[in-house]
């Protein structure tokens, strides 16, 4: 069976709770891999014999992140050109794989097979959410798309709570590794098995009558809030209409995946305005300072904490890994629910600037006044940024694309992750104080909420773009710039 219908409309189908169940399983196991290592420090020292194991972890950080830079961007390429199922099953394989070898490397003393094996964990570990995201789109896209995604993010924080909970209180290197082994082996069950429902679901369709987003796409509507903003703003988004003859040659042509576009155009043509409008572009620069503002603190913010704030408490620093640990959880059940807000009420662009401003808010609470509470905060930044940013994508590019546009968003920001601690630690020597690398952070908050500005002006001018998947229309582009009809050509 045709695997590559990234057009075909799944919505109605009745197991698409069960998929993401099914693919959550992937996602907690990888976030437990992704950190496993930062709470075996002890254990992963005495296997290689270092004297110092938390700086070559850090480096081995740094690896990670700088490596997926780029790999991510390949792995947008697979799902688009061989499809979502293959796609899953490729990312899961590299985390079991990974894990797999890492084991190996640990229990046999070789840094050069642990290095390797993280090297594909984590290649792995970074792709899994784009390729479930674009894959779970077709069910939800019309519906709770943001809340699904919500839940992925929810799913994925969780791994990295029970890692920083359980995983010390495992003594035995072994034990640990094994644990993680069958947890992503069971991560790979689970995906086969949602694969096996999306054929199910796929067989259905088609055998009952394929739809493609286009069925009474002129009448169609899934919220009221369209209608609202109609009738307020005296306008109405208008859908190209298309003779008989010209919607089935349209059909036939997202039936076959068959695109007038070279290779090259076809996989790299990101400057091609009508696949890739210029919002896009805005929300992937506010998404890569907004989310490296958030992560690089996050990630040294217990050292952080307990040298500024708590180094004169008894047991503070474990009260700082509590407080670290506890604005992940905040942020990952408040990700969900973030997200069923803004499927029902849209206003995406606005709610960029919204999470730039608790971004700056939270940096100068943490610089200035209370730690926690700017955690806080900065969970709740990155929680909006996330929920606006990567659902909007969805709605802005064409399925088919949807590997790549969200690549992008995930190499950029481990490209900001990997290079930001070298500028921090650059203004440290220069001026003799730790406080610069906060200051430095603050300002890419700042960065984030100008851009958040050029996204709702950009937004706005196209008549609320980003949400237009409040209102069902045609995803059949037979003319690409039909979707962005400026309120002048209206």
């Amino acid at each position: 069976m045709e695997e590559n219908l990234f057009y075909l409309d799944k919505q109605s189908h009745k197991s698409k709770w069960h998929l993401v169940l099914m693919t959550s399983f992937g996602l907690i196991a990888s976030s437990y891999c992704l950190v496993l290592p930062a709470q075996m420090q002890t254990q992963i020292g005495e296997a290689f014999n270092i004297d110092d194991p938390k700086q070559f972890l850090t480096w081995l950080t740094s690896l990670h992140f700088l490596l997926n830079s780029f790999l991510p961007f390949f792995s947008g390429l697979i799902r688009d050109f061989y499809g979502d199922r293959k796609s899953i099953i490729f990312q899961n394989g590299l985390c079991v794989i990974g894990q797999i070898i890492v084991t190996f490397g640990i229990s046999s003393g070789s840094q050069i097979v642990f290095i390797i094996g993280r090297i594909l964990l984590g290649w792995g570990i970074e792709s899994l959410l784009i390729v479930l995201t674009s894959f779970i789109c077709s069910y939800y896209k019309y519906t709770y798309l943001t809340f699904v995604l919500g839940m992925y993010q929810f799913v994925y924080t969780l791994g990295f709570v029970l890692c920083i909970w359980f995983a010390p209180q495992i003594t035995s290197v072994g034990a640990s590794n094994t644990i993680a082994i069958l947890a992503t082996t069971l991560g790979m069950l689970m995906s086969i098995v949602a694969i096996d429902i999306d054929v199910d679901a796929q067989s259905t369709i088609l055998n009952k009558g394929a739809k493609y987003f286009k069925k009474h796409h002129e009448k169609l509507k899934s919220s009221t809030l369209h209608q609202q903003q109609q009738q307020i703003e005296g306008e109405e988004i208008q859908v190209d209409q298309q003779n008989h003859q010209e919607d089935q040659m349209a059909v036939e042509q997202v039936y076959s995946e068959i695109l007038p576009q070279t290779f090259f155009e076809k996989y790299f043509g990101f400057f091609n305005k009508n696949q890739y409008p210029s919002i896009y572009w805005y929300l992937l620069w506010f998404y890569s300072f907004a989310s490296t503002s958030v992560l690089v603190l996050v990630d040294y913010a217990q050292e952080f904490l307990y040298d500024k704030w708590l180094i004169a408490i008894d047991n503070g620093e474990t009260l700082a890994w509590k407080l670290v640990t506890l604005m992940w959880l905040f942020s990952g059940v408040i990700t969900p629910l973030l997200g069923f807000v803004i499927d029902k009420y849209g206003q995406r662009s606005s709610l960029t600037i919204f999470s730039g401003l608790m971004a700056i808010w939270a940096h100068i609470l943490v610089l200035l006044q209370s730690p926690f509470e700017g955690l806080l905060l900065l969970g709740l930044s990155f929680s909006l940024s996330y929920t606006t940013v990567w659902s909007g994508v969805l709605y802005l590019t064409q399925p088919n694309t949807h590997g790549r546009s969200l690549s992008l968003f995930v190499c950029l920001q481990n490209f900001g992750i990997t290079i930001t601690p070298f500028i921090c630690k650059f203004f440290e020597q220069l001026t003799s104080s730790t406080v610069v690398t906060e200051i430095f952070l603050l300002v890419l908050a700042i960065l984030a909420m100008f851009i958040s500005l050029m996204v709702y002006s950009e937004d706005k001018k196209f008549v609320n773009l980003i949400d237009r998947g409040l209102e069902v229309v045609s995803e059949v582009f037979t003319e690409p710039s039909s979707k962005l009809r400026s309120k002048e050509h209206i």
